[in-house]
C-alpha cells in the first residue's frame, strides 16, 4: 500500500501566525484603552459644560421658618471691624486689602451713625491704625457690641481667576453660633442680590486653624464640634459675629464691581441691610 507522506510543519509559519496574533490582540487593547480614554474625556467635557452653565448657588435660606435671634429693643451696639490697617496691608493684589476694607467700614460706619436704631462700635480709633486681631477683638470686647462685622478682602494666587463673596459665622458649638450663622446668610443673601457670585455653599462657610497656622476651610453643612480654633474676632468677642471676604482683591473684575470706591459704598448698603434685618428695623432709605 502507498504510504502517505505529511509536509513537515513550518516552524517559523508557525512564528508568523503567533506573532500576528500577539499583535491583533495589542492593537485590540489598545484600542479599547483609547475608547475608554475619549469616552472619559467626553464625560469630563460635558460635566465641565454643565457646571459652567449651571446657575449660582443660592444664598442658605433665611426664612421666616428658621431660627431668629432674641434681639431686646434699640438702640443695638455693632461693632464694625476693619481688617488689616496701619503697617499690615492685607492681601495685595489690584489694591491693598486695607484700602477695600476701611473704604467699606467707613461706609457702613456712616449708614449706622445716621440711624437712631444703632450705637456704631469700633475696633480702633482710626483705620490707619496698627492692630492685631487680639487687640481688635479686646477692643471690641470692652465695648459690649451684640453684634460685630469683621471686613476682610480675599486674595488667590498668581494667575488665579477665582472672585465671589464668602463669609464666616462663629463655628459649631460656640455659645453665638446659631445668630452668627443667622446673620451671615443675610450677609450672602444680600451680596448675591447684587451680582457677587457666592462661593461654596451659598457663600457661608467654617474656618478652622490647625498646627502651624495652617487653615482649615469647611462648609456650613458639615456641623461637627471641634476644639480647634477660628478666626480670634469670631472667638474672642463675646456676641454674634462674622467675618466677611467681599471680593478678591486679585481679580481686576471683582474689585472693580465690589472693591472700588463705589463698589464699597454698595457692599457698605448691603452690610448695613443685613444688619437691618437682623435686629428687626426698618434701613434708612437710599439718598
Amino acid at each position: 500500500m502507498p504510504t502517505s507522506h505529511r509536509r513537515p510543519a513550518n516552524k517559523h509559519s508557525k512564528h508568523k501566525t503567533r506573532r500576528r496574533k500577539t499583535q491583533h490582540q495589542l492593537l485590540r487593547g489598545m484600542l479599547f484603552v483609547f475608547a475608554v480614554l475619549m469616552l472619559c474625556f467626553g464625560l469630563f467635557l460635558w460635566k465641565a459644560a454643565l457646571e459652567l452653565n449651571a446657575p449660582a448657588e443660592p444664598a442658605v435660606s433665611a426664612s421666616e421658618d428658621d431660627f431668629r435671634p432674641v434681639v431686646g429693643d434699640p438702640p443695638y451696639r455693632v461693632a464694625i471691624d476693619a481688617g488689616h490697617g496701619g503697617s499690615d496691608p492685607g492681601a495685595r493684589g489690584v489694591v491693598e486689602e486695607k484700602q477695600v476694607t476701611a473704604a467699606t467700614a467707613a461706609a457702613l460706619l456712616q449708614w449706622l451713625e445716621q440711624d437712631p436704631n444703632y450705637i456704631p462700635l469700633q475696633t480702633r480709633e482710626s483705620f490707619d491704625e496698627t492692630a492685631t486681631p487680639a487687640q481688635r477683638a479686646a477692643a471690641a470686647s470692652a465695648q459690649s457690641p451684640q453684634l460685630l462685622l469683621s471686613i476682610h478682602g480675599n486674595s488667590a494666587a498668581n494667575g488665579s481667576t477665582a472672585s465671589g463673596f464668602e463669609c464666616y459665622p462663629a463655628v459649631p458649638g460656640r455659645i453665638w453660633h446659631q445668630e452668627s450663622f443667622y446673620f451671615a446668610r443675610l450677609l450672602a443673601g444680600g451680596m448675591q442680590s447684587i451680582g457677587a457670585k457666592l462661593r461654596g455653599r451659598g457663600g457661608v462657610r467654617y474656618i478652622y486653624y490647625l498646627e502651624n497656622d495652617q487653615k482649615q476651610l469647611v462648609e456650613n453643612t458639615y456641623t461637627q464640634v471641634r476644639n480647634e480654633r477660628s478666626f480670634t474676632l469670631l472667638e474672642d468677642v463675646d456676641c454674634p459675629a462674622v467675618l466677611s471676604e467681599q471680593c478678591f482683591v486679585t481679580n481686576v473684575e471683582d474689585v472693580e464691581r465690589f472693591g472700588s470706591e463705589e463698589g464699597c459704598k454698595a457692599v457698605a448698603r448691603i452690610y448695613y441691610e443685613a444688619i437691618c434685618a437682623y435686629f428687626g428695623t426698618e434701613p434708612l432709605p437710599l439718598k
